[in-house]
């Protein structure tokens, strides 16, 4: 008996892999140097509906009962935000050394975080997966996940963290001076693209919901 091929699913129709990686690389950023800083319901609300939930695949429906606001606890949401923060941070912090990037990805694989994906062009990549009941930092985690499956050089050579404001981004001139620096709103020109400034095309993608995606038909099986 043949063994079943491997699952891979198919992007929507103006979709492209490298496009829509950028996305995920933009929501998630946005996630560890904005929405978990701010600590905020309505940012973490904005963020969970708007970039992130248009980089996944929901493979089911949630049962969970909503939780309304009064129902939450003092400083509940702020220890949550802070807990995904810094789990976030110590994997990137991991994903810079190539040995751990490599446990990264088949821990990010065997636990479902992501799927096998391909455009209509043939590219193969990966997309993030909605589990039910998802640690919110297996959800960050699971964005990075799909753009370092896709391109780990970048972790390796081009990720670092702000001297000034603790912002992640990725420049390879920065890294390659002692391995940190500072970012463009620092003082820094880059001629790396910065997804987390927002000046990329996969970072604008992300918000006019073309070139990665948004808005578009949903993510279908294609083999």
């Amino acid at each position: 008996m043949q063994p079943a091929p491997p699952l891979v699913l198919a992007l929507p129709a103006r979709a492209r892999v490298v496009p829509f990686a950028d996305g995920c690389r933009a929501a998630a950023l946005d996630f560890v140097n904005r929405v978990s800083v701010r600590a905020g319901k309505q940012a973490l609300a904005d963020w969970l509906g708007g970039a992130y939930r248009s980089h996944v695949l929901a493979i089911a429906r949630s049962r969970a009962r909503r939780i309304e606001a009064p129902a939450v606890l003092p400083g509940a949401l702020e220890k949550l935000l802070a807990q995904a923060r810094t789990e976030v941070i110590g994997a990137l912090g991991r994903l810079r050394d190539p040995a751990e990037g490599v446990g990264f990805g088949f821990g990010a694989l065997s636990a479902g975080l992501v799927y096998r994906c391909q455009d209509a062009d043939g590219a193969q990549g990966w997309v993030p997966v909605d589990q039910p009941r998802m640690r919110l930092a297996d959800r960050v985690l699971s964005l990075f996940a799909a753009d370092y499956l896709l391109r780990a050089e970048d972790y390796e050579q081009a990720l670092f963290r702000c001297e000034a404001c603790a912002t992640f981004a990725f420049d390879a001139q920065a890294r390659a001076v002692g391995g940190e620096g500072v970012c463009r709103a620092h003082g820094r020109a880059s001629d790396i693209r910065d997804l987390v400034s927002g000046e990329s095309s996969g970072a604008d993608g992300a918000r006019s919901g073309d070139a990665d995606g948004t808005n578009a038909p949903p993510i279908a099986l294609v083999g």
